[in-house]
């Protein structure tokens, strides 16, 4: 995803997107008045992407607008198992 005049720094590597659907918790509300809060279908965007050059490897996850998070790949490997033992609990 780049050309050759295009400089070093913006120069990637960059993986098919993959899109979840997810329910948000988007809140227009204030503490006085939580009921105002929404629950929106939205989709979540999961991209890998690594500098030319690099061996760092980032997958960034978001919706492109509003919110994302851009972490290192061994970050997103301690992450995950941590949002999977979060889930069985509220689950449970």
């Amino acid at each position: 995803m780049h050309e050759q005049r295009d400089h070093v720094r913006d120069r990637r590597h960059v993986s098919a997107s993959l899109t979840v659907p997810v329910t948000e918790l988007r809140g227009i509300g204030d503490a006085t008045t939580p009921e105002e809060d929404q629950a929106l279908a939205e989709e979540l965007a999961l991209c890998l992407h690594r500098r030319v050059g690099s061996r760092d490897t980032w997958l960034y996850v978001g919706d492109g607008r509003h919110q994302g998070l851009e972490l290192s790949t061994d970050s997103w490997a301690r992450v995950v198992p941590a949002v999977d033992r979060m889930v069985a609990t509220a689950l449970s």
